[in-house]
């Protein structure tokens, strides 16, 4: 059995390969039990890392609201669009909340444009994420050691792993960054310049 940990996703993915199954991050993991519960309530491994992506990934969604009247504008709806303006913040859960509480002022019909808009923000999220590269972390449950990738997946949740293995995380991250074009943080800057340093006095 392996764990899958990908980078900015909450809960590690536990699968054989073929079934899988999310659990905490800080959830104690016994390998006998986590088979049990493979066995009776795993689900394809794809499936199962598309739902852990899209989990997280409806938490992190803003909703700008200048952004969704003019989602509204577009759809002819200036009544809805005007709305808009009237919601406190960006955040989805607190908005839904908001509009349920004044459901007489914003009305059915902008609950309904709301949830479409917030549905296509969390699909061009999770379509981001899967496009892009992230580290992941595997680990085999009976062994200590873990593995680093460049890895990301393809719209059915397929795993495509980019490099081979790499031997630490901030390494990972090092290459990840390469990658983007991004420069190194000034701490690992430091670093790096250290350790060139060490080397060229040891030789």
């Amino acid at each position: 059995m392996k764990i899958e940990r990908w980078q900015g996703i909450s809960g590690k993915i536990v699968h054989d390969g073929k079934n899988a199954l999310l659990v905490d991050d800080d959830e104690q993991l016994d390998e006998k039990e986590l088979a049990k519960r493979l066995e009776e309530n795993g689900k394809p491994v794809e499936e199962v890392r598309k739902a852990t992506f899209r989990k997280t990934l409806k938490k992190q969604v803003k909703l700008e609201p200048i952004k969704l009247s003019s989602w509204f504008n577009r759809k002819n709806d200036n009544q809805n669009a005007n709305k808009s303006a009237k919601l406190k913040s960006d955040k989805p859960v607190h908005q839904y909340k908001q509009i349920k509480t004044e459901l007489l002022f914003f009305g059915e019909s902008f609950l309904e444009g709301f949830l479409d808009f917030y549905g296509l923000e969390v699909n061009n999220a999770l379509g981001r994420y899967e496009k892009n590269l992230h580290v992941l972390e595997i680990q085999d449950l009976s062994r200590s050691e873990k593995e680093y990738y460049l890895a990301t997946t393809n719209k059915q949740g397929n795993l495509r792993i980019a490099t081979e293995s790499l031997p630490s995380q901030q390494i990972a991250q090092r290459e990840l960054d390469k990658f983007y074009g991004q420069e190194p943080k000034q701490e690992e800057y430091v670093e790096l310049t250290n350790a060139q340093k060490r080397e060229e006095d040891e030789s």
